[in-house]
């Protein structure tokens, strides 16, 4: 049994410059408490740094938004949980409306009111979130998202689904 603190760093070296990832970690018989990110920085602000987020999806109006959502060899993702977030800025998205894909990996927000979002097509990191989601039509849109295994050794691997 291991007791007491346990404290690891680690630097990687990306684009010539150097990330400096600090994870301590706390563990007593009853709980475990385990920080990742840079010494001195927020999880939000080292995450916003890694991850540049920008709106995956614009609407010009109130649209009746749905899909589906598939894997790269086209099986649907079933009973997934999909949001969509109102973009605010690459720190701020509010969650606006949670759905539930069907049996076909189908979903529907229904309508959607005009504005900048961003539509989390995978509730985990295991999926990358699709880029740039785009309507044709301005009263219905129906998406159809072929979602990507996401790297697990990336430095964004420990960020919060965003």
């Amino acid at each position: 049994m291991i007791s007491g603190n346990v404290c690891e760093a680690y630097n990687f070296d990306m684009n010539l410059s150097t990330i400096s990832l600090f994870a301590a970690v706390s563990m007593s018989a009853s709980a475990q408490l385990v920080s990742v990110g840079p010494p001195g920085e927020t999880r939000e602000h080292y995450c916003a740094k890694v991850e540049k987020l920008k709106p995956n999806l614009v609407l010009s109006s109130t649209t009746r938004l749905s899909g589906q959502i598939i894997d790269g060899s086209g099986a649907p993702f079933k009973n997934s949980v999909v949001e969509l977030r109102i973009y605010i800025s690459e720190l701020q998205q509010t969650s606006f409306k949670k759905v539930i894909t069907d049996e076909d990996g189908n979903f529907d927000f229904a309508n959607v009111e005009r504005g900048s979002y961003r539509l989390l097509a995978s509730p985990t990191r295991l999926f990358e979130q699709p880029g740039k989601l785009e309507c044709q039509a301005s009263e219905k849109c129906s998406l159809k998202i072929t979602l990507r295994v996401h790297p697990t050794d990336m430095p964004d691997s420990f960020c919060p689904v965003r």
